[in-house]
């Protein structure tokens, strides 16, 4: 399947501590990369699920913050895969 994503009209988040964002954000950028040993990231297939772990964790939410946002089942499967 290959979706194309339309631009999302809601409010820009605000990020507190916006620069550790920025870097934690370029750490997973990086960490995606050396996986795909060399390939354009657009070009790799990937699971939207653990994407969006990633992104979570990066962005330093809890646990529980993580389930909420994720909702708890999606949280629960990419926690167990990670383990």
């Amino acid at each position: 399947m290959n979706l194309q994503f339309a631009r999302s009209v809601l409010p820009a988040v605000v990020f507190p501590d916006r620069q550790s964002a920025l870097e934690n954000l370029s750490t997973l950028r990086q960490e995606w990369e050396a996986s795909a040993e060399g390939q354009s990231l657009i070009r790799v297939s990937g699971s939207v699920g653990l994407m969006l772990f990633d992104v979570t964790t990066k962005l330093g939410l809890t646990a529980e913050e993580q389930a909420l946002v994720l909702g708890d089942q999606l949280f629960q499967e990419a926690l167990a895969k990670s383990q």
